[in-house]
């Protein structure tokens, strides 16, 4: 059975900028799902997966209990993720919230490419899918206001791209300030923007001779890879490294990276300098940064 995600028309209070100070208005909000799929409704696919229900039923449904961070108790983030491919980085953040390491919970999966290997996963796991944008290849897709429309009602308070290939529309920048990270395979701001993903980015570094590379973690702005760099690794690039042995060392440590910078975020670790540069304050030492 596919599900629909109530229209706004339900009578769903949302606030039109999900920030974390504000979850105690969000969380009196339900989702419905629908077993007749309304008109014009986002279509979300839910995975009749024997274990699924449950999970979906804690994802969408409840917020869970929080834990103590700094002696004040943070509630459980709802996270939606994007992605176009595999969905490796989606994988890890999925697999850190169920074990506990994310204070948070994947509510969502929205991608471009409804046969992807990230899209799967989530139906899988019981995790509701949204088609976004509507193409020829893609019909079933939704709008942008649909799709806000949705992330509303499912009360999503961060969003995660995870090798998401198109560009993220201003309307969402500007409904999720400050609320949107993505992780890319170089150090930015080197070898990023348009036309820089996969292993095209790990040709381009081993072409320019750099002796280092390494993932970022960054906020997402109205352009490619411009956005706040909030953490980055360094891996080094080898003499006789090929573009294939390069991604998969930088993949070992995005998939690190990318789930403490999202634990942070869950955690309200995350502060703001004067200057505009986010730094992530340590778990264990309130003083210290990164």
């Amino acid at each position: 059975m596919e599900a629909a995600v109530a229209s706004t028309g339900s009578g769903l209070r949302c606030s039109p900028n999900p920030m974390p100070k504000q979850q105690h208005e969000r969380r009196s909000a339900r989702v419905g799902f629908v077993s007749q799929p309304r008109p014009r409704a986002v279509r979300c696919e839910r995975s009749p997966h024997p274990d699924a229900r449950a999970y979906a039923a804690v994802a969408v449904g409840v917020v869970a209990k929080g834990r103590e961070v700094g002696g004040v108790g943070v509630e459980r983030r709802r996270l939606a993720v994007f992605v176009s491919g595999g969905g490796s980085n989606f994988r890890a953040i999925h697999d850190a919230a169920l074990g506990g390491e994310v204070n948070g919970d994947v509510v969502a999966l929205v991608t471009d490419k409804p046969g992807c290997g990230g899209a799967e996963h989530a139906r899988g796991n019981g995790i509701p899918v949204v088609v976004f944008p509507k193409s020829k290849s893609a019909p079933e897709g939704v709008s942008i206001d649909e799709l806000l429309n949705a992330l509303r009602e499912l009360r999503v308070d961060f969003i995660l791209l995870a090798g998401y290939l198109k560009l993220i529309p201003v309307e969402l920048v500007q409904e999720y300030p400050k609320s949107i990270l993505n992780i890319h395979p170089s150090l930015l701001p080197a070898f990023g923007g348009k036309g820089y993903y996969g292993l095209k980015v790990h040709k381009a570094v081993i072409a320019s001779g750099a002796r280092y590379s390494g993932p970022t973690v960054h906020f997402v702005d109205e352009h490619y890879d411009t956005g706040r760099t909030l953490a980055q690794r360094v891996v080094p690039v080898l003499a006789n490294d090929t573009p294939e042995q390069l991604a998969a060392r930088v993949l070992h440590e995005e998939h690190q990276v990318y789930v403490e910078a999202v634990a942070a975020l869950c955690d309200d670790r995350i502060v703001w300098r004067e200057d505009g540069v986010p730094l992530i304050r340590s778990h264990t030492n309130p003083d210290e940064y990164t």
